[in-house]
């Protein structure tokens, strides 16, 4: 009898064909996040209830910088504190995270929390524990699967509007929690999926990036790093066009034995601000994305031997309590670092900024107001600095606000302060200030900037040891001059293949001027189920190969990228087939391992020929295969008795209970469909169903035999004579009849079968007869042997075989007089006696 596979869609419009859940009970699996402890163990419930789960807030990029704030991030971009400064070169994210650098920030008490750490205007970090957790209708958690992750994010200055987010799990960090009635075989097997996403995509921001897929058993094997790109496109506020987005990990967790929701998103959504600044940086550094979330401030040490004498200068200036010059009634000078945002700041300016509208720039008032004050002329007089503490040559006046923001002298309101200090010290301070300018990415404020767009900073003074290089204070010229060309690109031609295989791409790129970085990303097409996820086997080069884990178009983009202009990038399209499920063969009936979810294609239980009596449960366990990790898969059983069911298949095996009413050989078939309407080739196993109490039969009689029954002399016909008379008596269980013989002998020919042990008999209510067991051939034993027969008309078939070919008929027999039929009793097609009869007795 044929299986009966079932489609998605039939399985959807009749809802009783589907299998429940375990317990009779819908169950999901849905994303989970915690912050963790220092040793890694997750935060405890109870500590983290007043934070608001992420879906349940819409925050906004100010939002984000406030609760920053809070958790105490700094900027580290500080002169002579002993951070590194950046190089003169722009700065681009690596090709993997530098994790003896950021060990500290993973280590840090915001590193480990919802927001993670703004390490500096450059780099953050964020370390904590992510998975499943299993939900019953209850909305309860019945199990969980998590394991702790380390990710990090790069801003760039190097002419490109973007920045590059990395991730990894800590292998041997998974932690199982399995409740009844899921184990945790089940947990271990379900599918993370792992990607970032923005916030809003209308704001011009921009994800991409393969989206990371595994097993948590292979993520928690798997340390490797997977990376993301978050741009902005070159749009907003001012002239600097400066855009802030918000951006955040999303996971989806899933299997086919526990269904997943939507994709949800990981903790809280993060900062980032790119600008594609039109002055104070050079042509190389005029496009960058830095993390925003962090207040940023120039550090100076007041024990410093390079630069102490301005920071002393600074302190005593921000200081009410501390007189400074020119002499003033309740000074309150800007630019002192309290870690708040709203405290008054500085804001850059340059000498090109546009004029006051007096017609005089910002930066020349800000330096004759400067001099004036120093000189003790108009308007300060005896009120500016006395002449004992200014002695040019040797010194210079120093004044603060710095005359290079627009909180200067020139100002006019007297709120500044200026000071005669060493000609090189000023020097060293004045330099160290240009390159904070360049290492924090602090835009020029320009007369109409929108608020948006400003970029106020701070000034924090130290006494922390200068441990800078003594070289710091020499001349570091930033780079300029025109960009080069940019590089070409093209993704090759569109392609196809089948899912879960390795579809190749055939891109290429060049620069005339060097070797430029590429990248490849794809992008799911419309109709493409949800969940899809594609992975290349190297994503840094032109060619590669692409492996997906459903059907459908995805759109394939190779980006080319020299490090000084934009990134460049052409799309092709990849068509992806579906490939229908397989089921394959039984599994050997000596198969004694128990089976498991990842055993091989088969039907696993039960085994060929196994005996059932009427009433006991008989198991089907088929284990089958999909390349198509993301398909969703429907199972069908024919029990042959007259009734079949489709079912949901639990992970990759489809597995249901029947009890048969009647005795009986039973052909029991199964296939599987996916939701692409691929439908596997069916698969079978016949098995025994025998009753006691069912009856017995008598049989004496011969037939005509047919030559080539006997295959050992396959010209041998002659007359066949027989007789079996097995029966249960009364009181057996079974299945091993305690009555009866059979017997067997082909006339002109050496075939004589005596049975020494019978193995079951069936007796069936439409009295049909079958007998299994084993005996003697000429004397000489291990032989097995299933004698059939039909009550009206009567009718017998005799199969003998040599036990060293297995415990049931297959590929070789000794004595067959039906060789073209089944075994299944239904199908045995028994030859019409010559002589005698057979008798069925209920």
């Amino acid at each position: 009898m044929t299986a009966l596979v079932a489609t998605p869609a039939a399985a959807a419009a009749d809802p009783s064909a589907t299998e429940p859940s375990a317990a009779g009970e819908t169950f999901t699996i849905q994303p989970f996040y915690a912050p963790i402890e220092a040793d890694g163990d997750a935060v405890p419930q109870a500590a983290r209830t007043s934070l608001a789960p992420a879906e349940e807030r819409e925050p906004t990029a100010e939002d984000a910088r406030d609760v920053a704030e809070r958790q105490g991030d700094k900027s580290f971009s500080g002169a002579g504190q002993g951070t590194a400064l950046a190089p003169s070169g722009a700065r681009r994210p690596p090709a993997v995270p530098d994790e003896s650098y950021l060990d500290p920030c993973w280590d840090s008490d915001n590193g480990r929390g919802e927001y993670g750490r703004v390490y500096n205007r450059f780099a953050w970090c964020q370390r904590g524990r992510i998975g499943g957790e299993v939900r019953d209708e209850d909305d309860d958690v019945v199990g969980t699967v998590s394991i702790i992750f380390r990710a990090a994010a790069y801003g760039r200055d190097d002419g490109n509007r973007d920045v590059r987010v990395f991730l990894r799990t800590e292998p041997g960090s998974a932690d199982y929690q399995a409740f009844f009635p899921w184990d945790e075989a089940s947990l271990r097997s379900a599918i993370m999926h792992l990607w970032v996403d923005c916030d809003n995509f209308l704001d011009g921001c921009s994800a991409g990036g393969a989206t990371a897929g595994k097993t948590m058993d292979e993520w928690d094997r798997d340390g490797s790093w997977h990376s993301w790109t978050v741009a902005s496109a070159n749009a907003g506020d001012g002239l600097d066009k400066v855009k802030r987005h918000l951006w955040h990990f999303k996971s989806r967790v899933f299997s086919s034995v526990l269904p997943g929701v939507p994709a949800k998103k990981i903790a809280q959504s993060h900062t980032m601000r790119c600008d594609s600044a039109s002055v104070g940086f050079a042509l190389s550094r005029s496009k960058a994305c830095v993390f925003d979330d962090v207040i940023p401030h120039l550090q100076y040490s007041a024990i410093s031997a390079k630069h102490g004498e301005v920071a002393r200068h600074i302190q005593c200036a921000l200081d009410p309590g501390c007189t400074s010059w020119p002499l003033k009634d309740g000074k309150q000078v800007p630019g002192k670092f309290v870690d708040n945002r709203d405290a008054p700041g500085l804001h850059r300016i340059t000498e090109k900024v546009p004029s006051h509208p007096d017609g005089v720039t910002y930066y020349s008032r800000n330096s004759y107001q400067k001099d004036q004050a120093c000189q003790q002329g108009t308007p300060y007089f005896a009120l500016g600095l006395p002449a004992h503490l200014y002695k040019p040559p040797a010194q210079q006046c120093d004044e603060f606000p710095f005359a290079s923001t627009r909180e200067g002298a020139g100002v006019g309101d007297w709120n500044f302060s200026v000071l005669g200090v060493t000609a090189a010290v000023n020097g060293c301070a004045g330099r160290e200030l240009q390159r904070y300018y360049r290492d924090d990415r602090i835009l020029v404020w320009q007369p109409g900037v929108p608020t948006a767009a400003e970029d106020e900073f701070f000034v924090h003074i130290t006494d922390a040891p200068d441990t800078g290089d003594p070289a710091a204070c020499e001349e570091d010229p930033d780079e300029g001059g025109d960009p080069d060309q940019p590089p070409t690109v093209n993704a090759g031609q569109d392609v196809s293949g089948d899912e879960g295989s390795v579809i190749t791409l055939s891109g290429s790129a060049s620069d005339a001027e060097t070797t430029p970085t590429t990248g490849w990303t794809y992008a799911p097409g419309p109709g493409t189920d949800p969940g899809a996820a594609c992975s290349f086997t190297a994503e840094g080069s032109t060619t590669t190969g692409i492996t997906c884990t459903d059907d459908g178009t995805y759109t394939v983009t190779l980006s080319a990228n020299d490090g000084v202009n934009g990134s460049v990038s052409d799309s092709a399209t990849v068509t992806v087939h579906n490939v229908a499920p397989a089921v394959g063969g039984p599994q050997p009936a000596t198969m004694t391992v128990a089976p498991t979810a990842t055993s091989s294609a088969g039907i696993v239980t039960p085994t060929p020929w196994q005996v059932f009596r009427v009433g006991q449960s008989v198991k089907l366990t088929a284990n089958f295969t999909d390349p198509g990790l993301n398909d969703t898969h429907v199972c069908s059983a024919n029990w042959d008795d007259g009734t079949s069911q489709t079912f949901t298949s639990r992970g990759r095996q489809c597995v249901r209970e029947h009890t048969y009413t009647a005795p009986g050989m039973y052909t029991i078939s199964t296939g599987v469909a996916d939701d692409d309407d691929g439908i596997a080739d069916a698969a079978s196993v016949m098995v025994i169903v025998y009753d006691p109490e069912g009856g017995f039969s008598t049989q004496g009689g011969f037939l005509d035999s047919p030559a080539g029954a006997l295959t050992g002399a396959p010209n041998v016909a002659g007359k066949l004579t027989f007789t079996f008379n097995p029966k249960y008596l009364p009181g057996e269980a079974g299945p091993v009849p305690g009555g009866g013989k059979v017997s067997a002998s082909l006339q002109g020919a050496s075939f004589d079968l005596d049975s020494t042990a019978l193995e079951w008999l069936v007796v069936t209510l439409e009295d049909k007869v079958a007998v299994k067991g084993t005996g003697t051939v000429n004397g000489v034993p291990g032989y097995g042997f299933v004698a059939y027969g039909f009550d009206d008309p009567d009718a017998s078939r005799l199969v003998v075989w040599p036990l060293s070919a297995g415990q049931y008929p297959q590929d070789t027999v000794l004595y067959d007089n039906r060789g073209t039929a089944g075994y299944d009793l239904d199908m045995s097609d028994p030859q019409p006696l010559a002589g005698g009869s057979l008798q069925v007795h209920q």
